[in-house]
């Protein structure tokens, strides 16, 4: 009998379904929207390698050492005000790409449902650009990227924390050409939540025709101190411009609503990673470092390791970047170091959405948390309000 790691652990990393030499594994969504791996019992071979690659049924110790942080940002203005924060993921993906290479990372397919794609040519690099706030669907790219590293080709694999862990487990071994880069995350969102909400969108916004392009980070209204906003543009021309503090996503996202069980026991937080890179928003560098922030975006760079250190030397021509200490990089960035708490009423929020489709956060709740609810909210307003003013 396989013996897989429990509902509230399992990640999703698909290491289980693509190392199975049967394939008798598969990656299935449940209720909520997030995917596990289901076992045809019927031509497993019961060799149990699913269980010996499972990350969060074997915790690996980490190796590197000396983890050391930076905040940065590209020159290449067009392309840091089309990226999440300071454009770093580009142009080290653009590194690798010069080299031949391929980079794998997330990226919207046409109906806006989140996977994870490979990028082999400059042009096709902006569809990694930007964020996405729902878990992605791997597919074959394990598989893919250890055929690619047998051949001797340089890869980037981009992806959430135990995605990465999940890579490194199916492959067993490191590789020399295989560069890891996580990023600080809050937690993975339900994509079942993201898909109904594009529709829900799109209802409202344009009387059911999907986007042309989303951007959940667009710094039409800033990015210092949190002010970047949520951004739909349709082909009717129609058009959602939303500050991200008050879109109805990322409310349930923020809030933690809507994340995967195996959040709230994250493996993977802290300084030391198993990427070479950690990347994320800078928030906090207005005071840590003021002349690093002109409103169009800063990212926090942890390096992990030498490749990760020789990595950024061959793009530091085109960058500009200032070392600064762990304590000041984490200071407003807790999702590095913490897991979240999910909200009592997750699970009831969840099967709402899979029931009767997205609806705000307020319609949702049940009667005896909305006062709560609006408590908090004035609360956050009145907090975010000092952050905007500086105040005490």
């Amino acid at each position: 009998m396989v013996h897989l790691a429990a509902k509230n652990k399992c990640t999703g990393c698909s290491a289980c379904a693509s190392s199975c030499p049967n394939r008798c594994i598969t990656m299935v969504r449940d209720k909520e929207g997030f995917a596990f791996p289901s076992v045809n019992n019927d031509i497993c071979l019961n060799c149990k390698l699913c269980g010996k690659v499972c990350p969060a049924m074997n915790a690996k110790e980490i190796c590197h050492q000396n983890t050391l942080a930076y905040a940065a940002y590209t020159m290449d203005t067009k392309v840091r005000m089309e990226s999440s924060s300071g454009g770093i993921f580009f142009e080290l993906s653009k590194e690798v790409l010069k080299q031949s290479g391929v980079v794998y990372g997330a990226a919207y397919d046409k109906k806006f449902r989140v996977t994870h794609r490979c990028v082999d040519q400059y042009e096709n690099l902006d569809a990694l650009h930007g964020a996405k706030y729902s878990q992605s669907d791997l597919g074959e790219c394990f598989p893919e990227i250890k055929k690619r590293l047998e051949c001797g080709q340089q890869v980037l694999f981009s992806g959430t924390p135990c995605q990465v862990s999940g890579l490194q487990s199916f492959l067993g071994r490191g590789y020399e050409n295989l560069i890891c880069i996580d990023f600080v995350c809050h937690g993975v969102p339900s994509p079942m939540v993201w898909e109904k909400y594009v529709l829900y969108r799109s209802n409202l916004d344009s009387q059911g025709s999907l986007p042309q392009y989303i951007n959940l980070r667009c710094k039409k209204s800033g990015w210092s101190k949190y002010a970047y906003s949520i951004d739909f543009f349709y082909e009717d021309g129609a058009r959602y411009l939303c500050r991200n503090s008050e879109d109805e996503f990322m409310k349930m996202f923020v809030g933690d609503y809507i994340l995967r069980k195996s959040c709230g026991y994250c493996q993977e937080k802290g300084y030391e990673r198993k990427s070479d890179i950690t990347l994320g928003d800078f928030w906090g560098i207005w005071d840590v470092a003021p002349e690093m922030d002109d409103n169009k975006g800063t990212s926090l760079i942890l390096v992990h390791s030498e490749k990760g250190y020789s990595m950024l030397k061959q793009i530091n021509n085109r960058i500009k970047i200032k070392e600064v200490k762990l304590n000041q990089a984490s200071q407003m960035n807790r999702a590095m170091i913490k897991s979240v708490k999910h909200q009592k009423v997750r699970g009831d929020i969840l099967e709402a959405i899979s029931k009767s489709g997205f609806q705000p956060l307020q319609a949702l709740l049940p009667n005896q948390t909305k006062a709560k609810q609006l408590l908090i909210n004035k609360i956050e307003k009145i907090m975010m309000k000092a952050l905007y003013t500086g105040s005490k």
